[in-house]
Order: C-alpha cells, then structure tokens, then sequence
C-alpha cells in the first residue's frame, strides 16, 4: 500500500490556513472587542495542562493550538474531523466551558478565499 504523502501535507497546510483565517479575523467566532474573563485567581489553583486538554478532548481533533488568553481562560483552536473550526474558551479552575463558537466546514475557507491577495471580486 503505497501512501501519499502529499495530499496529508496539504491537508495539514490546509488546517493550518483555516485556522489562520479565523485567528486574522477572516472568519472569526468571536468579536474583537469582546473580552472574556475567566479567573482572577494564581495559577497554582489552575487545572493542569494536560487535564483540560483531555476534557476539551483533544483527540477528536485533527489539530488543536492551545494557548493560556490575557483574560487568564484556557483557549482552543482547533480543527473537527468533519472540518468544522472550533473555538473555546475554559474557565482554569473548574474546567467548565465559558465560550464555544463552531464554523461549520467551509465557512472559514470560502471567507479566506474570498480575501486572499488577488482573489477575484464578489460577484453578489
């Protein structure tokens, strides 16, 4: 069985430009002067990195970015197996969810499309 290597890597870069997109505002779930705060508490009351990962559930994803937000919530980007782009926010402490957004699969690549360098001009 021969594998093709190729079209896993523009899969990946694919993922990858989705998620761009929406970090660049293009297809964004949230807007850019909402702020969300999570916890004003130290970090040594904070869940571990690797317990809120298992309950965002990391592995249903096909790529996930991680990040502790300036508003102190556990941030996730990341990629469904269908394509969907998700975006979550997790209170530190509890784990429990403060924000979810979802793109539907397509939504965040026709919006990049649409606004790459040299696309053509809508037509609506």
């Amino acid at each position: 069985m021969k594998k093709n290597h190729g079209a896993c890597a523009a899969a990946v870069l694919a993922c990858g430009a989705v998620l761009a997109a929406c970090g660049a505002g293009v297809a964004q779930a949230s807007t850019p002067n909402e702020r969300i705060v999570c916890s004003t508490l130290p970090g040594q009351a904070w869940l571990g990195e690797k317990k809120i990962k298992a309950i965002f559930g990391v592995s249903e994803y096909l790529r996930v970015d991680f990040k502790v937000s300036r508003t102190q919530c556990y941030e996730f980007y990341a990629i469904k197996k269908n394509g969907d782009v998700v975006e979550a926010y997790y209170h530190p402490v509890t784990g429990e969810i403060v924000k979810r957004n979802v793109i539907p699969h397509g939504a965040g690549a026709a919006a990049a499309a649409a606004s790459a360098p040299g696309a053509a001009p809508s037509r609506n």
